[in-house]
């Protein structure tokens, strides 16, 4: 497929398929997904130390993250689009895309959860390190939706805008739906790749020198994540409607998860008690 940069004079052939073993195709999509996967990892494990979190329970918890991850964020993708699949074995197939990154994170946090209490991990702790680590995966894992030619935005004349014989798609004018496109497109793989990697530099810089509280980076991560993912979904033309041109599914839930952190960040900086307690436990002096 060819893909164009048409204002930056960038010209490119992309092929979704990386190479073929025995004729089975291996995507791009699945190893750039996978990519970002191990190298949140590797950052886990070179950080879990200065988190106060043991290496191999972590393991534990990653690999179980892992697999609820996939399974969640099939299962997202799927019940916001049943009507779009014949069988059962469309649905589970993941290989042509379809991994809705906000089931991905909500699957992988609840079974970390589960598995950091039987592990007995500090929840706090590993959900910190790991939200850092999700914006690795998720800064590279957008390149997927690149080589795919998906999760593009509407019409654009900035001079970054994409265009592929993918950007064209369907709007609806004074109730006349109207095709619109080939055309120039917001290209907002990129908009969330860039913001999720500058989010990674800024967290793991914050963990280093303003590391406060078990649960601060992960509210970081939270905050971070959702400011950028409501502005983003509102350019996308892919997305669920949840009031039809007035907000969508993803970007309610975005705009939930910056306020819920925006309160639990304010609850850990002014140390909250509840019944003399503190609700989040401080960092002790020399662990970060």
């Amino acid at each position: 497929m060819e893909v164009s940069f048409p204002g930056l004079g960038i010209d490119l052939n992309i092929n979704r398929v990386a190479f073929s073993v025995f004729g089975f195709d291996i995507y791009w999509y699945a190893l750039i997904i996978m990519t970002g996967f191990v190298l949140a990892v590797i950052y886990a494990v070179c950080n879990a130390k200065r988190f106060d979190v043991k290496i191999d329970p972590l393991i534990d918890v990653v690999l179980v993250g892992l697999v609820c991850g996939i399974i969640g964020a099939r299962a997202y993708y799927v019940i916001f689009r049943w009507n779009s699949y014949d069988n059962f074995w469309d649905m589970i197939n993941i290989r042509d895309g379809g991994l809705a990154i906000y089931g991905g994170v909500i699957a992988a946090f609840v079974s970390g959860l589960i598995m950091c209490k039987i592990r007995k991990l500090d929840v706090m702790s590993v959900f910190d390190v790991a939200g850092i680590g999700f914006l690795i995966g998720q800064g590279i894992g957008r390149w997927g939706n690149f080589m795919n030619q998906e999760a593009f935005g509407s019409m654009t004349d900035l001079p970054w805008g994409m265009y592929s014989e993918n950007t064209c798609y369907t709007e609806i004018v004074d109730g006349v739906t109207k095709f619109v496109g080939p055309t120039t497109v917001h290209p907002c793989f990129l908009y969330e790749s860039v913001w999720c990697l500058w989010g990674f530099v800024l967290l793991h810089f914050i963990s280093k020198y303003y590391y406060k509280f078990r649960g601060q980076m992960f509210f970081c991560y939270l905050l971070w994540y959702g400011l950028g993912r409501a502005w983003i979904e509102g350019l996308r033309t892919d997305s669920l409607w949840l009031v039809d041109n007035v907000i969508k599914v993803s970007q309610l839930l975005a705009i939930v998860c910056v306020l819920v952190a925006a309160a639990m960040l304010f609850i850990g900086f002014n140390d909250v008690k509840i019944k003399g307690r503190t609700i989040f436990k401080p960092v002790e002096a020399g662990e970060a």
